[in-house]
């Protein structure tokens, strides 16, 4: 880099990272918040507070080079401080993503951008964090998203081994920068013999086990249960395969069955379970096409910025888990390709970023609990946005990229209008009505079930304090509809009302026994807990309820 690219480089990302980060404490930012740190806080209390070995002595579901970002702020916060130890985190965070706009720079300057590519690649990735919003200040994903793009850096600037030794660490964090290593390779392959392209295969490797091997030594189940349990995740709720189904829900009624497992909320059923598998499949042979485009042709620099965002945008679009947070992955690497492409893949994933805002965190929990009609479509048209990101990257061609921005354009259209189907969400089981509301002080049992088909609805919510809160729930009838409620924790299974059943309101409103339009009940919900209010009607009927909602909470006792 010379000194008036560096010289321009550094301000730049400086000013655009605090202008980000600093954004995302405020406003609309600020609310509804969906956050992992209360997790990594509890990994790094063990660790530096307990002595605790990750894998033996506590469950952790990430790889072992991610635990380092988990334990740095417990060093700084005492043990249960989680404000101290929220503002180490984001501070790291900070840090990793700045540092990553700035290996993007260098990437930039050893393909012998001009001037006006380099402000712009380094402007567009330090303020991508405001499209995508408040998810990147609760996720550790900056951290390998640096080390990938450090990697890449290293290997342009002619270190292949120290590029490598980065990339080995990085799936060591998280599993994705995996999908890299065929790129270096073959880069390195061509340029410098079969030989070189072996030691820093052997290298990666290496780097890799040292982070594993340490902790399989010592908790070999532990280790293997983090692994084998992020390979058998069923199809998560924002993948592209569970966006086709949210559609199929949304334009036809469609059944859906949601489900809270390995740390996602995914779909149920045989065919969720058929396409997580040709999720999986079609994964796989896209990437492996991937690499062999990329070995047959010339080992540029350009091609290997190009075809490292394609293969990462590939993992993300066609992975049955598709989660906020993946998307991060994106941000130091796309904005590095050149020409028009570039910029239509700029444009391409900025759209996705915000896309991805307009439902998560806010609107979050209504869609994993009860399918909410224009999270389902913004989803959809998200991850469509992905599909033209890639083939934007590697195969431009109006046939097929026409109709998949047709499609997604359709699916924003929709979410606009708000397109549903005239039925609603039925379950076939209901609770039997004990005539007396619940309360914090004197928690029910879950009742017995009757059978009758009614017509539902839920709204998601979480219990963001440290603390147990008591919650009072008043549900108001606002159509004259006999209305019923209950209260679950971390989400509501239709298929058994009983199950996470934390209270419900006792009895129907507009009925002889409770003639008001009004119901109230209350439930004590764990710390950093989520939990879903689930409102149904208590007559046969083929419209959803109408109702309103309040929740007020208060410490409880």
């Amino acid at each position: 880099m010379n000194g008036r690219a560096a010289r321009l480089l550094v301000p730049l990302v400086l000013a655009a990272y605090f202008l980000a980060f600093g954004a995302l404490h405020y406003g609309f930012y600020s609310r509804g918040l969906l956050m992992d740190t209360p997790v990594y806080e509890r990994y790094g209390d063990a660790i530096v507070h307990h002595g605790e070995l990750p894998y033996r002595d506590f469950a952790v579901e990430y790889p072992p080079a991610a635990l380092p970002v988990f334990a740095a702020p417990s060093l700084v916060a005492r043990a249960g401080d989680f404000t101290r130890y929220r503002e180490a985190f984001e501070a790291l965070m900070l840090l990793c993503g700045a540092l990553a706009a700035a290996s993007g720079g260098v990437v930039l300057s050893r393909a012998e951008a001009s001037t006006a590519r380099l402000v712009a690649g380094t402007l567009v990735a330090g303020l991508a964090p405001l499209a995508l919003g408040p998810v990147v200040l609760s996720r550790f994903d900056l951290w390998p998203a640096l080390l990938s793009v450090a990697a890449l850096a290293a290997v342009l600037g002619g270190r292949p081994r120290a590029g490598a030794a980065a990339l080995g660490v990085a799936v060591a964090a998280k599993i994705y920068p995996g999908v890299l290593l065929p790129l270096f390779v073959a880069y390195e392959w061509q340029r410098a013999g079969r030989r070189a392209a072996l030691r820093c295969l052997a290298t990666a490797a290496a780097c890799a086990a040292a982070c594993v091997i340490p902790f399989a030594a010592f908790a070999p189940h532990g280790v293997w249960a983090s692994l084998s349990g992020q390979a058998s995740r069923p199809l998560q709720i924002e993948s592209l395969g569970a966006a086709f189904l949210l559609a199929a829900h949304q334009a036809f009624g469609t059944g859906l069955t949601q489900i809270s497992s390995h740390g996602s909320d995914n779909l149920a059923g045989r065919v969720p379970d058929a396409l997580a598998v040709a999720q999986g499949a079609i994964a796989a042979l896209v990437l492996l096409a991937l690499w062999i485009a990329f070995a047959r042709g010339p080992a540029s620099r350009e091609r290997l910025i190009r075809y490292s965002a394609a293969v990462v945008c590939a993992f993300i679009a066609f992975d049955k888990v598709l989660s906020p947070q993946y998307l991060i992955w994106l941000i130091p690497l796309v904005p590095l390709v050149g020409g028009r492409r570039g910029i239509a893949a700029s444009a391409l994933f900025v759209a996705s970023l915000v896309l991805t805002q307009l439902w998560f965190p806010r609107h979050y929990l209504d869609l994993a609990y009860g399918f909410d009609v224009r999270a389902s479509w913004l989803v959809l048209a998200r991850d469509l946005f992905l599909v033209a990101l890639l083939l934007t990257l590697v195969w431009p061609r109006r046939p097929l990229l026409v109709p998949v921005l047709a499609a997604a354009l359709a699916a924003v259209g929709a979410a606009a209008a708000g397109v549903s189907s005239p039925g609603a969400l039925a379950h076939a089981s209901v609770l039997r009505e004990s005539g007396r509301a619940s309360t914090c002080t004197r928690p029910a049992s879950p009742p017995t079930l009757d059978r009758a088909t009614v017509r539902y609805a839920v709204r998601g919510f979480e219990n963001t304090a440290a603390h147990a809160r008591c919650y009072t729930l008043t549900v108001a009838s606002t159509a004259g509809q006999s209305l019923f409620s209950a209260a679950y924790l971390d989400g509501f299974y239709p298929v058994d009302p009983t199950r996470n059943y934390l209270g419900d309101s006792g009895t129907c409103t507009d009925v002889p026994q409770h003639p008001a339009e009004v119901v109230t009940y209350e439930v004590r919900v764990p710390a950093r807990t989520r939990f879903a209010v689930e409102v149904e009607l208590c007559t046969s009927n083929v419209a959803a309820p109408r109702y309103a909602l309040t929740l007020r909470a208060s410490r409880a006792r």
